[in-house]
């Protein structure tokens, strides 16, 4: 393969046009981001890491997912691209400021390349030592989270557990095209992505896959975008995106206190979850949000440097976690909720195929 026109180093942002910024604001906080600026019918979210903003939304006419965003590391990235795509590098007005080009993927979705966006210094936390049955570091401290048992509050005549998961940066989104190979190649030869999995079906084709960073010696994600072919009706009917991935500050404990808070709100519906994936695996549990978009927190995922050859996985081990509940039916596709139950409800899983 021709050099890439450049290799972005991360993923930023998720960026949504939404009808209510009201309801998604409260859930985000639910979620466990930080609403950094509200301005003129937008609103921006972080999270503990680095990055000035992690999800960011304007107000529209429609639900829809606009684009993501990544950075580089050199301004030359951001000419090459302006250069190949015959696209304007113009500064960024959002937090962190810098400057970008927008450009378009083979399915129209929206990606922005960041150059110079500032970012923080994340506070430096320890995370909470785990012991095991062989490895015991944590000695006389005992293993407490936010105010222990306090965090069970009593609202509205139920407990609620108050302790948010504390939500770091976005890590991977997932998006469902039209042609795989069109899409994988695009993301390759554009941003620099390497192939960590091929997903591979029985007969030899591919229907997508799970691209990381390419930073050389220094290990990356094992996907920052994961690519999967969806038939044209369902295309049509709940778009091209699947979820946007965003990685918790203080591991397990972290994820499981963010379930149970968001369960016991009882505002929002549960996709898919807790589990431990194959393919990255991450610890996950998947939410959606009341736009009908996918969020996941995830924890604990693999890391791959550039010397890693991709390998080929079958279907099976996109579908099946190492464990955790049946992936539903609803997995990965845009739609309200109440939709969502209706199609759990009448669509079989699609790990009723290896039965």
């Amino acid at each position: 393969m021709a050099d890439p026109i450049c290799k972005v180093a991360d993923i930023v942002f998720v960026r949504f046009e939404l009808t209510d910024l009201e309801a998604q604001k409260e859930y985000l906080q639910h979620f466990g981001m930080h609403l950094v600026a509200e301005v003129d019918d937008a609103i921006h979210f972080k999270g503990t890491g680095a990055d000035p903003f992690i999800y960011a939304a304007t107000k529209g006419q429609q639900n829809r997912f606009v684009s993501a965003g990544y950075r580089v590391d050199a301004r030359a990235d951001l000419e090459r691209l302006a250069e190949q795509f015959n696209v304007d590098i113009v500064p960024s007005t959002e937090p962190g400021g810098g400057e970008k080009v927008v450009l378009s993927d083979p399915d129209g979705l929206g990606v922005e390349v960041f150059f110079g966006m500032a970012r923080t210094a994340a506070p430096k936390q320890d995370a909470p030592a785990l012991n095991s049955g062989f490895d015991k570091p944590r000695q006389n401290r005992l293993q407490r989270f936010g105010k222990a048992a306090d965090e069970w509050q009593a609202h509205d005549g139920k407990l609620v557990y108050e302790l948010t998961s504390k939500v770091m940066r976005l890590g991977h989104t997932a998006i469902n095209v039209a042609d795989p190979k069109k899409s994988m190649d695009w993301y390759a030869n554009t941003l620099g992505f390497l192939i960590s999995d091929n997903i591979v079906l029985p007969d030899g084709m591919v229907m997508g896959g799970f691209m990381r960073c390419d930073l050389g010696d220094t290990p990356a994600d094992h996907h920052t975008i994961n690519i999967t072919a969806l038939p044209p009706e369902k295309l049509e009917a709940h778009g091209s995106f699947g979820h946007a991935g965003f990685e918790l500050t203080e591991s397990v404990d972290d994820l499981m206190a963010g379930h149970f808070h968001m369960k016991t709100v009882g505002k929002y519906a549960h996709e898919w979850g807790i589990g431990r994936h194959l393919l990255g695996s991450q610890m996950y549990d998947y939410w959606r949000d009341p736009a009908g978009f996918i969020l996941e927190h995830w924890t604990d995922g693999d890391l791959l440097d550039a010397s890693v050859p991709a390998v080929d996985a079958s279907a099976r081990d996109v579908i099946l976690a190492q464990y955790g509940p049946v992936v539903p039916s609803s997995f990965n596709l845009t739609m309200p909720h109440e939709k969502a139950e209706e199609v759990r409800e009448t669509e079989p899983s699609m790990s009723t195929l290896f039965l």
